[in-house]
């Protein structure tokens, strides 16, 4: 049976306005996935290519297919116009490694500098008046954000250099920007894409982000590699951020190429630090527009912190369920894709998938050659067979799953399975989420405590920009902030 057989609908996005129609459809799950395809498959088709979107039935099928016949990478190498910036680094699983041999076992040192890094950058990005102070919430989480995860990311000094952050916030906004205009081009016009890529502002500016990380990363990469760590650490060690790793760690001509080691972190800033600062954004809108949230949050946090000295370990923020059971709503209702793409760590991939050779399912549906597959990940989660009153936003909806029995260790926030799969699923699941999760945790965690925010009077949450698949929280919104009184405040700072 062909592939055109078994779809039920095609759905036209020929420009970005017409991505407002489409993700209404995807987002609409009583009316698309719920009722008409939840155990079928729909086409998008867009000016560049056709997307099949198909019910997670298949996700177990599809993720153990090899993936010289059916590729994330190659996907989203052609999805996200990877060979313009990114030519090499997407086909090696450097920093996969890296994070799985050498930083995951030790979680528990990185997230002490998420946090020793968190307690520098809110001195340097928030306010410090008990006065009520206007500010760009979106541009202030990703400057947080930013500086958390340089830390681990490319260490001290470089975690603080304004030059570096200024390179790793802006350069996720140059690429998207450049894959969302070159989409615009129909099917006819493609063959002219590299010289059209040439002639757009977003083009230039990236070779000058992807220049100078590279100035600025060499003569880290050149003394790790000559095991002179004097640019790498501070006064005192610690454990080494991820560039050390992946310097030492290459396998051959291509990996050890300091242009392809310092372009990689740099593709990493659009995996660690875009995704995290737009969780963080939704959720402390979430709060914004719901403070009723804030009594418990804050009595679980300091109940927490209370019986560790002040602290929140990593062992410590595991015990904060209904924060969890929060952010877990916050990005359900506000999720980073409409189909499921996540920037992870081993590639710019998760399950957007490219057939590379012609696949037959179990049920006889043919996948032709050059068919893109995807999967409704925002549509399921609003199921209601999976997610009972998906459209009442249910802050402790996953905690209460938590207490009944035998549930204690499942519904949370990093978890991944075929319904949950922000974070990717299977073996590409992103290898960083633990770590990722901690850092959004200490971040929230720390707001919550530390300060008072609301909207400025006549405002409310601002409504989410839907662009093709990608699902974008408003980055100039403005919100009230101040810190809390002494008396009411406890600050998520190590007690001596």
């Amino acid at each position: 049976m062909g592939v055109w057989e078994n779809v039920d609908s095609t759905i036209f996005a020929s420009d970005l306005t017409n991505s407002y129609h489409v993700r209404s459809l995807l987002f609409r799950s009583d009316v698309l996935f719920a009722v008409l395809y939840k155990d079928g498959m729909f086409v998008i088709r867009r000016n560049d290519r056709d997307i099949l979107v198909t019910s997670n039935k298949y996700v177990d099928e599809l993720r153990t297919i090899p993936e010289e016949k059916l590729s994330g990478v190659e996907a989203d190498v052609q999805n996200l116009r990877g060979p313009y910036y990114l030519p090499t680094i997407l086909r090696s699983n450097l920093h996969t490694r890296s994070l799985n041999q050498q930083m995951s076992p030790h979680l528990q040192a990185y997230v002490d500098l998420v946090r020793d890094e968190l307690d520098y950058a809110v001195t340097k990005e928030l306010p410090d008046s008990d006065e009520w102070t206007e500010a760009v919430l979106g541009e202030l989480l990703l400057r947080l954000v930013a500086r958390t995860s340089a830390r681990f990311i490319v260490g001290l000094p470089l975690c603080r250099d304004e030059e570096w952050l200024r390179v790793s916030t802006v350069v996720g906004t140059n690429v998207f920007t450049q894959v969302l205009v070159l989409r615009l081009l129909p099917r006819f016009l493609q063959p002219l894409e590299p010289i059209v890529v040439r002639c757009l502002p977003m083009w230039y500016r990236l070779r000058e982000n992807l220049d100078t990380a590279y100035t600025l990363l060499k003569p880290i990469i050149t003394n790790v590699r000559a095991r002179d760590k004097s640019l790498l650490f501070s006064e005192s060690d610690e454990s080494p951020p991820l560039l050390h790793w992946m310097a030492e760690n290459g396998r051959n001509n291509i990996e050890r190429d300091p242009v392809n080691v310092a372009r990689r972190q740099i593709f990493l800033g659009l995996g660690s630090i875009h995704t995290t600062a737009s969780a963080a954004n939704h959720a402390i809108h979430d709060l914004c527009a719901h403070p009723e949230l804030l009594d418990p949050l804050r009595q679980e946090i300091q109940g927490v912190m209370e019986a560790n000295n002040g602290n929140l370990e990593k062992q410590d923020l595991a015990k904060l369920w209904k924060l969890d059971s929060f952010l877990s709503e916050s990005q359900r209702v506000n999720p980073p894709f409409l189909t499921l793409r996540f920037i992870n760590s081993r590639e710019v991939a998760s399950f957007h998938r490219l057939a590379l050779e012609p696949i037959t399912l179990s049920d006889g549906t043919h996948l032709p050659r050059g068919t893109f597959v995807a999967i409704p990940s925002a549509s399921i989660l609003y199921d209601p067979s999976i997610v009972p009153d998906p459209y009442t936003f249910d802050a402790f909806r996953n905690y209460r799953k938590r207490l009944e029995p035998g549930q204690s260790t499942r519904h949370q926030y990093a978890m991944v399975d075929k319904e949950h799969m922000h974070f990717g699923h299977g073996k590409h699941a992103c290898p960083g989420r633990a770590l990722a999760a901690n850092e959004l945790k200490l971040i929230v965690a720390r707001l919550v405590m530390d300060y008072e925010m609301k909207y400025p009077a006549g405002k409310g949450r601002p409504k989410n920009l839907m662009i093709n698949e990608f699902v974008i929280g408003d980055m100039f919104a403005k919100v009230m902030i101040k810190r809390r009184k002494k008396e009411e405040e406890n600050a998520l700072v190590p007690q001596s």
